[in-house]
């Protein structure tokens, strides 16, 4: 981001939703969503390449951004959610903010997002690994209704550490009468 824009600064409550566009990824975006992703330590760093493949298996898998527009109108994505719904179960691989829009409510938009998306693909149950330690991580799930369903020894590396795998049930979208 060039120094003379700026995005508007971010209030560390709630950002409104009419500020935040949540959107389909595009094959353009990568280079953004990896720049996020790398930018926090305790996420597990994907190459390039599996993003583009996860992108390419759009039956399955599915990847949303945020966006913010800066004071001259451009749009700037700041967070991204992607999972896989297979059957019944929906499985976040990854959730991530830009540290500057942290706790700003835009985590919570991309992870509603995700649960609708899996809900309306039929899913019925929502699951994730998430590092022991990433405390933040399982309070923002928690919130959401995740309940620690058990136990991955040795499953993250660099550094090594266990993970907790959460789940959280959900119902199908109703189907209209």
């Amino acid at each position: 981001m060039s120094a003379g824009r700026m995005l508007r600064s971010p209030e560390k409550n709630n950002m409104k939703a009419s500020q935040v566009r949540i959107r389909k990824v595009k094959k353009s975006d990568i280079d953004r969503i990896v720049d996020i992703e790398r930018s926090w330590h305790h996420l597990s760093h994907w190459s390039i390449d599996s993003y583009y493949r996860l992108l390419q298996d759009d039956g399955f898998t599915s990847s949303f951004v945020a966006e913010l527009e800066d004071e001259s109108g451009r749009s700037h994505i700041v967070g991204f959610v992607i999972f896989h719904v297979s059957s019944s179960i929906a499985e976040i691989y990854n959730i991530a903010v830009d540290a500057k829009y942290a706790r700003t409510g835009i985590g919570r938009q991309l992870m509603t997002t995700a649960i609708e998306e899996s809900r309306n693909r039929r899913a019925t149950k929502v699951v994730l690994e998430v590092r022991k330690s990433n405390l933040g991580a399982i309070r923002f799930y928690r919130a959401f209704d995740f309940q620690i369903a058990n136990e991955r020894k040795n499953y993250y590396s660099n550094p090594i550490e266990d993970a907790f795998v959460m789940e959280k049930t959900i119902g199908p979208t109703p189907i209209p009468c």
